[in-house]
Formats: C-alpha cells, structure tokens, sequence
C-alpha cells in the first residue's frame, strides 16, 4: 500500500502561532494529504503536537551559531579555531550550494515542459559554472537586479507613490540598489543559513511530496532540497505563498527587505506554484518576476468555528458595557499599523472606545499606552487577548465597526488582511484607511467607508458616520451569503484543494481528494 501524498508546509516560525498557515495545514490534512507544519524556535528540544483532524506539526529548534559568527566576525569565512562545529557547519554549507547549481539544472530539465509560475528563464547562467560559481553567482544576481529595478519602475509608473512613512525607507532602499554587495543576504540575514542547515536535514527526513513555503527566508532551504533530491531522480514540487510583496515590508529595517528581496528573486525560478493573498500582490509579484503563470489568490479567510460554546465576548473582555460604541481593531500593533490615527480619533468621537486584540506588549503597544494617557484616553483604549483563530469571528461579532488604519506602505496597498476579512465574517461594519487594495473592496460592496490614511480628523468623521448606520450595514454584511461565503474560508479552501491535486499529479500521484 502506497503512503498518501506528503505534503510540507514550511513557515519561518514555530507554526502554532500562524493562523494562515494552520488553516492550510487543516485543509490539507482534511483532504486526506499526509499534511506536516515544520517550524522552527529558539528553543532547545524538538517539539511535536498531533492533531484530531490528522495534521501534526513538528517544531525543530535552530541556533543562530552562523548568525552570531557572521555578526562578531565580519568577513571571517574560513575555519575559526573558537567554532569548530561551526565552521564545519558554515563549510557544509558552502558544499551544498556547490552542489545546488547542477542538481537545480538537473531538476529545470525535467520541468522543461511545465507551465509553472516559478520558472524564469535563467538564460544559460547554470552552464557558466564551468568558469566559476562566483562569475555565475555575480550575473545573475545583476541580471535578477536589472529585472527588478524595471518592475518597481513600472510600478511606480501606474501610479504607486510611498507615504510620508515611507519617505525616507525609498531613499535607503535606492542606496542599498546602487551599492548591490552591501545587502547579499547571505550576509545581510545569516539566521538564513542557519535554517538552511538545520532544516535542510530534516527535510530529507520527512521526505516530502510537496513543499509550501510561507515566509520568503524558508525559500532556499526547499530549493535546496528539491536540488538534492533531483539528484537522486525522484521528482518535489515546490509552491511559493507569496503573502507579502517583500520589497514593500514596512516596519522591517530597509537592508534586512533587500536582503529578503534578492534572495526571493534568486530562487522564484524554483518554485512550481505561487500562491497570494489579494489580486493586486498577485499581479506585483507576477511582474516583478516575470512569472509564466498568474498566482492563485488564498485570501486571509477565517475559518469559523460554530461549535464551542465556551468562546469569549470581545466586549466583555474589553470591560464595555452593551450600547456603548466599541470599536476594535485586531492584529500587530506597530507604527505602519496606524492604530495611532484611530486613538487620537477617539478624541474627537465622544464616548467611543477601542479594543485592540494584541497578545504583544513590545515597545509599539507601551508607546500607544503611553500616547493614550497623555490624550486621557486611557480609560476608552482596551487592550484584549488573542482567541485560537477559528474563535476570532465569534469573538468579535459584539464590537460596532472593525477598523484597519494602515498607513501607506507598497505592501500596505496591496494586500487584503486577515482582520478585514475578520470583521466582515463577523457581520461587522468595516472602516478602512484609503490603501487602495481593501478600499476599493469597501467601496464597490459598501460594507463600510474610506478615510484619509494618517488623517485624524477624517478618521473620526468616517468612523461617526459608520457608527451611526451600524446597524443598517451589519444587518446587510450578514444576510449576504455570498459575501459572507467569498471572505470565508470555504472559498478558499476549494482553491487550496484545487492546487494541491494539480501538483500531486505533476508527479504523477494520485490525489487524495479529486480535482474540484
């Protein structure tokens, strides 16, 4: 008897906390795929959860040994008598990528044929090995360079223009673009070494089907495996959750984003499938890399749960009493949030109070506790727990209007988040700063209104104005089945199932679940 498909999924954290990828990682398993989170930690033990659906996560700890090197011994390449075993490790690794190049050529043989995404055309550069890996490694990095230079341009060009946030982000970035070897990521990111040692191992374990990657420094460490295990002639494919436009990050150091972006563009050419989270990233990333076909779109749904009965009020965890005004934002809180905008709007909206489901106290939030007090708003700003992620709706089905106050930022602009998602399975009302990828989805459904990004004052006139049909609005978001079934999971779902079949018979597998 043949075990079933084995699928992968690789994010750069320990799995448990992602929502997005916990939803696939069931959805696969429901299937009937053999479905496997591999997440990595700080920790010092390896970690193991099974779960009653079928899926189970495997959580491996990766010391940050060729991180630490790299950052207290600049340029220091070769054997170190201080780190032995890391210098061997470092070594090991500089073998593997030696042997990457030819089993890469002997896997893009194979895949002639395919009409894959992830397939750029080298131009030949893998035949160059024979004068050097260096040569090679410098031409294509400056062609992939020239290439994205042009997509960002043409970006610009259809209208795109950073915020004032961004402002000073862009002339860095520009600086770093013009001097090319002082953001390689192999020196700008070395925990990417790291996991490439680590998992790299692992990987040839659990001997996966399909791998799918969710965070672009998890990219190299499939490619590699792939690469290996096209040496052995048994065919991987790979896929690619494209779930933010890397060269658009905000709130990530500007050398770190083009570090990520080199190496994001370097190994695309290997992955099979891409996968994205809104329709206008999915249309960035496929100019940016030239990709043959156009990424699937997996929104950031969430997948409700209608069974518990033990699943907390939003309101009664925020201490707000029925009737009063509650508006709630939910996610990461940091300067790019805007979260900032909406509590000095409260200012402005009398008896209104804000709930942020958070489960950080890092500097962003104390800074915002601290800018509550300072405006004497400390009394209407809540701070409230995470729920497990299937909860979230039934969490916030008490509160008004759902806020999201992104301040304009590439990625910003281009993406669909899960809480806007959130709130409208919720049947809450939806307020959203102008980034064109939500606002436009706000407009053309009327689930809500549109304010001026970073702008006070119209913050709080569109909230007061959502307010007041509140309502009129939730009555309509939940008696729409067609909404509620397109920002739900079940539509994404199908989308998943559908990807995953067509990979599966890509190697000539047998499915576990038909194509839909």
């Amino acid at each position: 008897m043949t075990r079933p498909v084995r699928l992968v999924l690789m994010p750069g954290n320990d799995v448990l906390v992602d929502a997005r990828v916990m939803k696939n990682l069931r959805t696969a398993a429901e299937l009937g795929y053999d479905a496997i989170g591999l997440g990595i930690c700080r920790g010092e033990a390896v970690r193991e959860e099974v779960f009653d659906w079928g899926g189970r996560v495997v959580v491996w700890p990766v010391s940050s040994r060729i991180e630490s090197w790299r950052r207290y011994r600049p340029g220091r390449f070769f054997f170190d008598r201080t780190s032995r075993s890391t210098g061997r490790a470092y070594a090991a690794f500089l073998r593997s990528e030696l042997g990457f190049v030819a089993g890469r050529e002997k896997r893009d043989g194979s895949r002639a044929a395919s009409t894959g995404p992830g397939r750029v055309d080298s131009g030949g550069w893998g035949r160059l090995i024979g004068l050097g890996r260096r040569i090679h490694v410098i031409l294509v990095r400056l062609w992939v360079k020239a290439r994205s230079l042009r997509a960002d341009a043409e970006l610009r060009h259809e209208g795109w223009q950073p915020g004032r946030l961004e402002a000073w982000r862009q002339r860095r970035f520009w600086w770093l673009r013009v001097t090319p070897w002082r953001a390689r990521w192999r020196s700008a990111v070395p925990e990417a070494i790291d996991r490439a040692i680590v998992l790299g191992g692992v990987l040839d374990e659990l001997a996966p089907d399909i791998v799918h990657v969710h965070d672009v420094y998890m990219m190299h460490v499939a490619a590699y495996y792939a690469a290996r295990v096209a040496e052995t002639g048994r065919k991987v494919r790979l896929i690619y959750d494209a779930r933010e436009f890397v060269p658009g990050l905000a709130h990530v150091p500007p050398k770190r984003v083009e570090a990520y972006a080199r190496l994001e563009a370097e190994f695309m050419r290997d992955f099979d499938r891409v996968v994205s989270v809104s329709e206008p990233m999915a249309r960035a990333v496929a100019k940016r890399h030239r990709l043959r076909r156009f990424p699937d779109i997996v929104m950031n749904a969430p997948m409700r749960d209608d069974v518990a009965d033990d699943v907390p009020s939003v309101r009664l965890a925020a201490g707000v009493q029925e009737g009063v005004p509650l508006v709630v934002y939910s996610g990461v809180v940091n300067p790019a949030r805007g979260v900032g905008t909406v509590l000095e709007a409260l200012a402005l909206l009398d008896g209104v109070h804000l709930a942020v489901v958070a489960n950080n106290r890092g500097p962003a939030v104390l800074a915002l506790i601290e800018r509550a007090r300072r405006l004497g708003l400390s009394d209407r700003l809540r701070f409230v727990p995470f729920v497990p992620h299937d909860q979230v709706t039934r969490y916030l089905a008490d509160a008004d209007v759902g806020i999201c106050p992104l301040s304009h930022t590439l990625n910003h602009d281009l993406t669909v988040t899960n809480k806007f998602c959130e709130y409208l399975e919720a049947g809450l009302p939806v307020v959203t700063s102008d980034t064109p990828a939500q606002a436009d989805l706000v407009e053309e459904l009327a689930v809500g209104g549109v304010f001026k990004a970073d702008d006070v004052a119209d913050c709080a006139r569109v909230l007061g104005e959502v307010l007041d049909k509140r309502a009129e609005l939730s009555k309509r978001i939940i008696g729409d089945g067609e909404l509620q079934y397109r920002f739900g999971w079940a539509a994404q779902s199908e989308v998943l199932a559908h990807v995953y079949a067509e990979e599966a018979l890509a190697l000539g597998l047998t499915p576990p679940a038909p194509l839909p």
